[in-house]
């Protein structure tokens, strides 16, 4: 039987117990445990995000002129970690530049909006009034007298931008013969992401000048009289599932000393008088694009250690192939390449080019190469030429004998 003195002495036990058991659930439920996370603001902090319609601009007023402005300022109101423009569905008209001269800025829209004049107009409605531009999504409109819609200036002596983001809007000019550019980043950049944008009726849809790190992803850059260029010198840049097309005497896409860029999965049409250039070009890719040409010259490609695999087609009927516009004759190639250690590889080549026009030309350099390619359409005796300054060309299970004119280069043939 236990005594009084053991009674008294659990008792005193379980007072304990439960004394030290309140005092740590009072320290966690202070301390914040399991929310602690959560509620720690600082280690999550809001990105600022701006509708421009909130501060004054307005939608499907080409009256209007003051949206640029407005958006103008918002950017400049922004801290340093940067912030968001959210644009809302509808047109936005703008009469000036939209400057971003700092880093982490995104625009943002609902969606890419209508992508082209040839797609289908709903009729207005109700909950539709007849714009000028129909279609859904957010659209920034160049109003007369604006040349640029959106622009990072280039400013000599400033630190290069950052983390520039564009998503998911439109941007439509007043035609493509009228100079207007889409949007242009002057300034070096790192870290640039164009994402989901259309662009039409301007003289270019987007120019880049020393990006490094670049991405132009789902893009429609098309009814312009340029598409893409990257001037001046690039780094790993990405152009990937984007559609781009330009205008007679325009070219879809155009890179300056691009290095290790890679251009993979585009869509490219036919009316540009390149499809694809590359100048200076290092260690670049470019590899499952599908690219359609209405004249020679269609990829150019200059420059050292370059891989090249995809599908061209020199798109005429029969006996109605034009008049090359900037003067190049059947000579010059529909592919034509220039420079050492560059690879045309598993790749498929359909020629609707007149007989016995270059389909493939290696103009210069040593250690080219072209392997498993299929070469076919219209015959040709030239489906590939090598000119006699080349050295150590290698063409493999491409082209017969007959079909390849290698002058007196030191060639190697495989069929």
């Amino acid at each position: 039987m236990e005594t009084n003195k053991s009674i008294k002495k659990s008792n005193l036990i379980e007072r304990r117990n439960f004394i030290l058991g309140l005092f740590v659930w009072l320290l966690t439920f202070l301390s914040g445990f399991p929310f602690k996370v959560k509620g720690v603001s600082a280690l999550t902090p809001q990105t600022m995000t701006l509708n421009p319609v909130d501060y004054g601009a307005k939608l499907n007023d080409p009256t209007f002129r003051r949206n640029a402005i407005i958006i103008n300022d918002l950017i400049n109101t922004m801290p340093p970690s940067g912030g968001v423009i959210e644009l809302p569905a509808g047109e936005m008209w703008i009469y000036d530049k939209i400057i971003i001269n700092r880093s982490y800025v995104t625009i943002r829209g609902v969606n890419a909006g209508t992508r082209s004049h040839v797609d289908a107009e709903e009729p207005p409605g109700p909950d539709q009034p007849a714009l000028d531009h129909p279609g859904g999504g957010s659209k920034l409109v160049l109003g007369d007298g604006c040349t640029i819609g959106i622009i990072s200036e280039k400013r000599d002596g400033a630190p290069r931008v950052s983390s520039i983001q564009l998503e998911n809007f439109l941007i439509q000019g007043r035609g493509t013969d009228n100079g207007q550019i889409a949007v242009n980043i002057e300034q070096d950049n790192d870290a640039v992401r164009i994402i989901g944008v259309s662009t039409i009726a301007v003289g270019m849809g987007l120019r880049l000048v020393g990006a490094d790190a670049c991405t132009v992803r789902g893009c429609w850059i098309s009814e312009v009289h340029d598409g893409l260029h990257s001037l001046g010198s690039s780094q790993q840049l990405l152009v990937a599932n984007n559609y781009l097309g330009a205008q007679p005497g325009g070219r879809s896409v155009y890179l300056e000393n691009p290095e290790w860029a890679n251009i993979v999965g585009n869509n490219i049409y036919p009316d540009g008088h390149v499809c694809l250039e590359a100048k200076g070009a290092q260690n670049c890719t470019f590899t499952g694009n599908n690219i359609q040409s209405y004249y020679t010259g269609a990829v150019i490609i200059n420059g050292d250690g370059n891989l090249f695999s995809g599908k061209v087609q020199a798109r005429r009927d029969l006996g109605n192939w034009k008049q090359d516009p900037i003067g190049r004759d059947g000579l010059y190639g529909l592919i034509h390449v220039d420079g050492n250690d560059n690879h045309i590889t598993a790749s498929s080549i359909n020629s609707d080019q007149p007989e016995n026009d270059t389909r493939i030309l290696i103009m210069g350099g040593n250690g080219n190469w072209v392997t498993n390619t299929k070469i076919y359409g219209r015959s040709s005796i030239r489906k590939v030429v090598v000119n006699g300054s080349c050295v150590d060309t290698r063409i493999v299970h491409s082209a017969s004998e007959l079909e390849v004119d290698r002058a007196d280069s030191n060639t190697t043939l495989v069929w």
